[in-house]
């Protein structure tokens, strides 16, 4: 395995990008690209978890993708992380040759807020306010395929629920505290809201996609994977979801790896990585 940080903004190095890339040994097919996987982490648009980072790319990793984990942007105004996944995207495309991946297989694998911003990607790529802010056409910025793990898409359906941002920490809420730091204002503009509400945007050249959620999700309800669902059916855009009856916000890999505090471990949700496998499988063969 090779990896490399690369740093992503020069005017705050807390954004970066970690790669995790599959050594070319001769005993593999040599110099045969793989698909890639992009990983963005949750936390709110507050920090990004570490739950939800390598370890996420790691398991990816042994099923033959290269994985890349993106520590975007947090606790600064949109759509600052939306330009970091972009570039992300467009710097991949660029390496393709380098680090032997299929620039036509590049998914995002986002979690919560990681969640929103993988959907954000797959919905306005193509929006001329956006990609002509980064002087690129907007194929280049386009996912092949999102996977969204228990995703906020409409950020007022956040619960109002106090949770430590770290062990021992004060509570905070999370929604309310979200909204401030990304819009400057707990209640932001309708517009702003509006804007960035993923399902709303969706459209026939949104990204094939995977969601998994769990029902009684006590911070993001369901209902945000189902709205994005929904709309994805009427846009006739491929999709599956898997709806869990139980299990806390932040499960990340539902097993013992990403155990934290005793509230992570759900056998029934462990098996979402190998559904979005095999579902992953699946579009890269044209289904």
């Amino acid at each position: 395995m090779i990896t490399k940080r690369i740093p992503l903004r020069e005017d705050n190095l807390a954004v970066y990008l970690d790669l995790y890339l599959l050594d070319n040994s001769p005993e593999f097919q040599t110099d045969q690209p793989r698909p890639a996987v992009i990983v963005c982490p949750g936390g709110g648009y507050l920090f990004t978890s570490d739950r939800e980072a390598e370890p996420i790319a790691l398991r990816f990793l042994a099923q033959g993708y290269h994985t890349f984990v993106l520590r975007y942007s947090v606790q600064t105004p949109f759509p600052a992380p939306m330009i970091d996944l972009a570039r992300t995207i467009l710097l991949v495309r660029q390496q393709a040759a380098e680090w032997l991946v299929q620039p036509d297989q590049i998914a995002i694998c986002g979690f919560s807020a990681g969640g929103h911003l993988a959907a954000s990607s797959g919905v306005l790529w193509n929006q001329p306010w956006f990609y002509e802010s980064l002087g690129v056409a907007p194929e280049a910025i386009r996912p092949n395929a999102l996977i969204l793990a228990y995703p906020v898409i409409d950020l007022t359906l956040v619960l109002p629920l106090a949770v430590p941002l770290e062990p021992g920490g004060p509570l905070v809420d999370i929604g309310t505290m979200m909204r401030t730091k990304i819009f400057g204002d707990p209640q932001p503009n309708p517009d702003l809201l509006a804007r960035y509400r993923a399902d709303s945007h969706v459209s026939p050249a949104t990204p094939p996609t995977f969601l998994w959620h769990t029902a009684n999700d006590e911070l993001v309800p369901a209902r945000n994977a189902l709205l994005f669902a929904t709309a994805l059916a009427e846009q006739g855009v491929p999709y599956e979801v898997h709806i869990f009856d139980q299990g806390v916000h932040g499960l990340a890999l539902a097993d013992e790896v990403t155990e934290s505090q005793g509230r992570f471990l759900n056998a029934d949700c462990q098996s979402w990585v190998d559904l979005a496998l095999k579902w992953l499988k699946r579009q890269r063969a044209g289904r």
